[in-house]
């Protein structure tokens, strides 16, 4: 039998980082990863124990449980008026898949930061959609520039992703940005999704939000991953207008039913008070992490200014060649980081370094590049 796949499927393959991961040499010091490497809090581990030991075993509704909907639209006020305008997902990423296959389709524009994560450019394939990359400069520190969202808009666009803190780069989009790309957004009749899934990784303040310019004018995509270490339990939400949440839930049923309960049992308790101070304890962590590697960059000869939020540094190594052939030599050497090409061509020549690593295993990995760079 010779089995063929369907066209959409052409030429998409795992990430570059996977393929990274998956080179690398048993026991390297991992400064790619891109989850926090401590483990869940032990309060919201024992919800999620509860949960399985009281039997809570079952189907939720298909949009979540109505508690943690209710929770988490607590969380955004001014974008959602109450649990039906949030919904509960597998993860942020299950909430960006069914918004693009919700909101864009044949012949659609999709636009995509470039750096950005790579699932971006290829969910909007699948969807049918051209993914339309708007770029981050380097001279703007990464952060968005409105002029180059608004330059890139047709009337074949349906959707704007944006995503601060930045994955790759820790870069937090400034807030008149945001505005006055709101305002555009609004004239031409394009919805936002906004990716928040490292928001609690703001290390001078609260990021802004697009979301907080134009409350109804789009979707806010975030989750649990990330500020309380809970990866594994593979709970998120995308939050918006009631009408058009109601729309994803019905996309949302067809992939995946609903979100495991036993994960949304332990949500109760990350989105409560106890949640709100475990947040706060691993922020510090990452903030003391974030200085260690930054003094670490900089006795190595690289002049780095600490991110603004996440746990990445993107760091700046065209001055000694290709960020690719920089990253291998690297892993020979037991060491993992990202080439900027895997977040696409505007991270050509940059390497994404993650904190998420025990603070001797960050000056081991930076001394080692250092040595790379120097040879």
């Amino acid at each position: 039998m010779i089995w063929r796949t369907a066209e959409r499927l052409e030429g998409v393959d795992r990430t570059l980082i996977r393929r990274i991961f998956d080179a690398a040499p048993p026991g390297s010091i991992n400064l790619g990863l891109g989850q926090p490497d401590l483990p869940t809090p032990p309060r919201i581990a024992l919800a999620g124990i509860d949960a399985i030991a009281s039997g809570r075993t079952a189907y939720t509704s298909t949009g979540g449980d109505p508690a943690v909907r209710a929770a988490v639209a607590r969380r955004y006020p001014h974008a959602a008026r109450g649990a039906a305008g949030a919904m509960v997902t597998i993860g942020s990423q299950e909430a960006v898949f069914v918004a693009v296959m919700s909101l864009a389709g044949p012949g659609d524009e999709v636009l995509v930061p470039d750096p950005g994560y790579p699932a971006y450019p290829v969910l909007a394939r699948l969807a049918g959609a051209v993914a339309v990359p708007y770029p981050l400069r380097p001279e703007r520190a990464f952060r968005l520039d409105a002029d180059d969202v608004a330059a890139r808009l047709t009337a074949r666009t349906r959707l704007v992703i944006l995503c601060s803190p930045s994955n790759p780069t820790g870069a937090i989009d400034e807030d008149f940005e945001l505005s006055r790309l709101a305002a555009t957004l609004a004239r031409a009749g394009v919805p936002f999704l906004s990716d928040e899934i490292y928001a609690s990784f703001a290390y001078d303040g609260a990021a802004a939000s697009i979301s907080r310019h134009a409350p109804d004018g789009g979707l806010i995509v975030s989750g649990l991953s990330k500020d309380v270490a809970m990866t594994g339990w593979r709970l998120g939400w995308v939050v918006g207008p009631e009408e058009i949440v109601a729309r994803l839930v019905a996309c949302h049923q067809y992939v995946v039913t609903c979100a495991s309960s036993i994960s949304q049992a332990a949500a109760l308790s990350a989105l409560g008070p106890e949640g709100d101070v475990e947040r706060a304890r691993i922020l510090e962590i990452f903030r003391a992490r974030r200085a260690v590697m930054l003094e670490a960059l900089r006795a190595i000869g690289r002049d780095v200014s600490p991110p603004d939020g996440a746990f990445y540094f993107f760091v700046d190594v065209r001055d000694r060649g290709g960020s690719m052939a920089i990253a291998e030599r690297l892993l020979a050497q037991r060491v993992i980081t990202i080439p900027g090409e895997a977040f696409g061509p505007g991270g050509a020549g940059f390497l994404r370094l993650s904190y998420a690593a025990r603070e001797e295993d960050i000056r081991t990995g930076v001394e080692a590049l250092g040595r790379v760079l120097s040879s």
